[in-house]
């Protein structure tokens, strides 16, 4: 698949400022309970990874990475990918300060014995709740700036208001249900529990089902705004064999793919996990989280190589006026 990359890019890097929020979420949930508070600490492994799997990606489709990372922001002024670049650079090193502020935390981070850093880290931690809702602020702008740099005239399909919300969505869809999957994951394997916990399995289950919501008019929108006349005559034919692409031609499948597992099944596991969230089964309920997770992952990853892949450019259809620019 010729936009591997930017699915990728798009889609991890979005979660990464969804487990952010998610964890700024816990961080409130615990309040000051200890016990709680180490539970949680886990899935402030989350965000960073994540993170940097959509670094690497978005890097690697350059023919000199290194030459990219120099330079990527040195448009700022003129090019939206270069903003882009730069806020999630901003966002990055946030959600590190924030990470460590959880995993060197001296009474329950899971890198406490580390020697130094902890007491370095320690002055720090009353921040911490601070650095997370800044670092939350700065994904959500980095949300907006990811969107407004496909939003371009070359990219009519692109260029709709859908566009924005496709990547929020995505955004808490999967990050914050990536978060309670690793979680979930460390509750089935130790069984260690607090009463917090099911009320982030309850919130989750909240956010899931709106962004879900959120998700179905969205894909309506979408292929109502596509339907419609364009800026041009070329505008509207890029877009009109866009959507072709999507609903009639190679993209059909892996669209209907998307609904089915992204939408289907994520609303089936939702309504099965109600019943164990409210008898306090945490095992059954832990369980369908996952769950929940992998259909989210697995159908927005579907979702985006559609938005990619199904794109006409104006360049297709005016070869000799506008260049492809993806």
């Amino acid at each position: 698949m010729t936009h591997t990359a930017y699915v990728v890019f798009t889609v991890f890097s979005q979660m990464a400022v969804g487990a952010l929020i998610a964890m700024v979420i816990v961080d409130f949930l615990g309040k000051k309970d200890t016990a709680a508070l180490k539970f949680f600490e886990t899935g402030a492994w989350v965000c960073v990874p994540v993170a940097v799997i959509g670094l690497i990606a978005m890097l690697s489709h350059e023919a000199r990475p290194f030459l990219a990372m120099v330079t990527m922001n040195a448009n700022l002024a003129t090019s939206w990918l270069s903003r882009e670049s730069l806020v999630l650079t901003v966002f990055v090193v946030l959600a590190v300060i924030y990470t460590v502020l959880w995993l060197f935390e001296p009474e329950y981070g899971s890198l406490r014995g580390i020697p130094l850093i902890p007491k370095i880290a320690k002055p720090f931690m009353p921040l911490r709740k601070a650095v997370g809702i800044i670092s939350a602020v700065v994904g959500i702008a980095f949300l907006g700036v990811s969107a407004k740099a496909y939003m371009m005239m070359g990219l009519p399909a692109m260029d709709q208001p859908t566009t924005p919300p496709f990547f929020f969505v995505t955004t808490l869809l999967v990050g914050v249900t990536a978060v309670a999957a690793v979680l979930s994951l460390k509750y089935l394997t130790k069984k260690e529990t607090v009463e917090p916990f099911a009320r982030y399995l309850w919130a989750t289950w909240g956010i899931v089902l709106v962004m879900v919501i959120v998700l179905l008019f969205t894909l309506f929108a979408n292929i109502s705004v596509l339907q419609q006349v364009g800026v041009t005559e070329a505008a509207t034919l890029a877009q009109a064999k866009t959507l072709e692409n999507m609903l009639h031609g190679d993209y059909t499948a892996l669209f209907y793919a998307r609904v089915v597992i992204g939408v289907i099944l994520t609303l089936v596991c939702l309504a099965a996990l109600i019943l164990p969230l409210k008898k306090k089964d945490i095992s059954k309920a832990s369980a369908l989280t996952f769950a929940v997770f992998l259909c989210a992952l697995i159908g927005e990853l579907l979702g985006r190589a559609v938005f990619f892949g199904a794109n006409v450019p104006l360049g297709e259809i005016m070869p000799y006026i506008i260049p492809p620019i993806i």
